[in-house]
């Protein structure tokens, strides 16, 4: 097979050893690479009762079969392992290069097992592979841990996934960061690498990738190239980027505002892409095999909040910018370098931040509790001065650096302010009057805790073909999307985007150049990509079915780490229906409930969110079932 590189790492902390092994062709077929094939190791080789943050853990890196060819925007990674938030699964997916040069140095996949006693970073050169003394970047930033790496190895080409400070200090708020700004890891992954003492991995690869079909494969790579730079959507999308969605949750009275206790953030004109690029654009940055280019350099040039970064995203300014009342561009561009550069998680950070904002709007915590830091809604200042002392774990800094699920339990009364999914900071959502509510059911059941990335957010991003396709008729998916208010077939569409999901991050292909609604990629002409790559015949509908049978591992993932029904579920404001001179905002428990019903249903679930026995079958997963309580009826 070709594409895929067929090899992976298995690095032993704990002895010093790696071993090279051959990546299975049952992995390939039934996984493809990226998230699933990541997903399926840690169900195979995790013991379930390891601590996140202990020798037990695994932690893995993992390219997909498109990774290093001319496929548009195949430039993701993904990290994996144990989340020490959820202590179920815990993984991220992120941009740049890396991936592109690990599968140049031959490998699909690095596993790393137990815990060095030292600290070190992996050294990857084509057939070279060492673990060296990382002693002298403990403590670096994660821009001074890549500059220094580049220097040491004598070759600027070299790219570099590391932790920075957060993530040696085992703060459950780390990311993983490659390119110093693409982050991955939600559920505290950097904190797992740190706990390994594995500061970096450098790489760089001289090979290629092997292309079955080069004719074919050229010709659904210029199709592809031609859909995404021909779409107005994605021109829009080049020049804005994600930070685009600020104006539009804002219009929608969607905009996650002071811990989501609002959906209207009255300084949101102060945060949209026209305050960022009238005083603080540089220039537009791209991933590897990206036309797009929807990163963008910026700089605040003098002042208190004088910085220079790259990628502010959507996912920076609203958790630090309208949820945190602060409505300061430059200031939130200074808390993106501070994030980025200690290697915190923005989303996490900015939903923990928030909560203790709140616990200070109630009383619940004082100048005597925050080191007198003045909490108030809009205090950039404030955050500023906060985020090094989580990063480091000083004074009440520590007591955040958990992340807000863990400090609400010694925060008394706190939990009123809780916003969390299986212990993870609600990111992207609020219910607003025209907010779609799968988004709701997808947050509620996205595998790796509150998650705008796992399916619900952009409704039918699988293309309507197919949701025409699974309900029969063109009739019966116009009336699914017709309503967003409504509860009908809401569990149908999350189960196929959560598939497609899944798909896309084990291809490894961007999110933001896939689906309808974006004018982007199917999975038809996904799958003219992969099989020309691979030489692997597969349809759309054959890599949504991986797609599933991925779903369903995560599923088992967590079953495993006691997560069922109950935790399939929102925090309790979502519950409370407000009438708003904009419209109602929130919904029913009872309508939540009989969505959740509707969407285990579909996935082949029983009442309590296990899937069946024949399902599993259906899925090629019956080994699994030793394990689990599997149900022998499908409903």
């Amino acid at each position: 097979m070709h594409g895929w590189k067929g090899q992976r790492l298995k690095v032993y902390l704990t002895e010093g050893k790696i071993v090279k092994e051959a990546l299975p062709d049952e992995l390939r077929l039934n996984y493809l690479g990226g998230r699933g094939l990541n997903s399926r190791t840690l169900l195979d080789e995790l013991k379930p009762d390891a601590d996140p943050l202990g020798p037990d853990n695994i932690f893995m890196v993992a390219a997909g079969p498109l990774n290093g060819t001319a496929a548009p925007c195949t430039s993701r990674w993904t990290v994996t392992a144990k989340s020490a938030v959820t202590g179920g699964l815990g993984d991220g997916n992120g941009g740049g290069d890396f991936a592109t040069e690990l599968k140049f140095a031959g490998y699909d996949q690095i596993i790393f097992y137990g815990r060095s006693p030292r600290p070190v970073y992996l050294w990857i050169s084509n057939d070279q592979v060492e673990l060296r003394d990382a002693s002298h970047l403990c403590g670096k930033t994660t821009k001074e841990t890549n500059d220094h790496l580049a220097k040491e190895l004598e070759d600027t080409e070299t790219r570099v996934l590391c932790i920075g400070p957060a993530g040696e200090n085992l703060v459950r708020l780390a990311k993983v960061f490659s390119n110093s700004t693409r982050a991955g890891g939600k559920g505290g992954i950097g904190a797992v690498m740190g706990s390994k003492n594995l500061k970096a991995v450098a790489v760089r690869g001289t090979g290629s990738v092997r292309i079955a079909n080069p004719t074919g494969f050229l010709t659904a790579a210029k199709h592809a190239y031609e859909k995404l730079t021909d779409s107005p959507f994605l021109q829009m999308f080049r020049q804005q980027g994600t930070i685009h969605l600020i104006r539009l949750h804002a219009n929608t009275c969607a905009l996650p505002t002071r811990n989501l206790q609002e959906g209207y953030f009255e300084g949101w004109e102060n945060l949209t892409w026209e305050a960022f690029a009238t005083k603080h654009q540089v220039k537009n940055k791209a991933c590897s095999a990206c036309p797009i280019a929807c990163s963008h350099y910026y700089r605040v040039k003098d002042g208190p909040y004088a910085t220079h970064g790259e990628s502010n995203e959507y996912g920076t300014t609203y958790p630090f910018g309208s949820k945190c009342g602060i409505d300061n561009m430059a200031a939130l561009l200074k808390i993106n370098t501070i994030c980025d550069m200690l290697g915190l998680d923005t989303h996490a950070t900015g939903g923990t931040v928030s909560f203790a904002m709140e616990c200070w709007q109630r009383g619940l915590l004082t100048a005597k509790d925050t080191d007198n830091l003045d909490l108030s809604w809009g205090n950039a200042d404030a955050v500023i001065e906060l985020l090094p002392r989580i990063a480091y774990r000083q004074g009440f800094g520590g007591l955040l650096a958990d992340g807000s699920f863990l400090a609400s339990k010694q925060i008394k009364g706190s939990e009123i302010c809780l916003r969390t999914v299986k212990g993870m900071e609600v990111s992207a959502l609020f219910l607003g009057p025209r907010q779609n509510l799968v988004a709701a059911l997808g947050y509620a059941t996205a595998s790796r805790g509150a998650d705008h990335l796992r399916g619900g957010v952009l409704l039918n991003s699988y293309g309507m073909p197919r949701l025409q396709k699974v309900l029969g008729s063109r009739e019966a998916a116009l009336r699914l999307m017709k309503d967003p208010r409504s509860a009908e077939g809401k569990g149908v569409l999350l189960s196929l985007d959560q598939d497609f999901s899944a798909l896309m991050d084990s291809l490894e292909i961007c999110c933001h150049v896939t689906g309808e609604l974006r004018q982007g990629l199917n999975p038809d002409e996904l799958a003219e990509l992969f099989s020309a790559c691979t030489g692997v015949d597969m349809s759309g509908d054959d890599l949504m079915k991986v797609g599933e049978r991925i779903c369903n591992v995560e599923k088992l993932i967590n079953l495993r780490a006691g997560m069922g029904r109950k935790d399939d579920t929102l925090p309790r404001i979502f519950f409370e229906e407000k009438e708003t001179p904009r419209g109602t905002t929130g919904m029913s428990e009872a309508k939540f409930q009989g969505m959740l019903d509707d969407f285990y249903r579909f996935r082949g679930w029983d009442e309590g969110g296990v899937p069946t026995r024949e399902k599993l079958k259906e899925l090629g997963l019956l080994d699994t079932v030793g394990e689990f309580k599997i149900s022998d009826h499908s409903e």
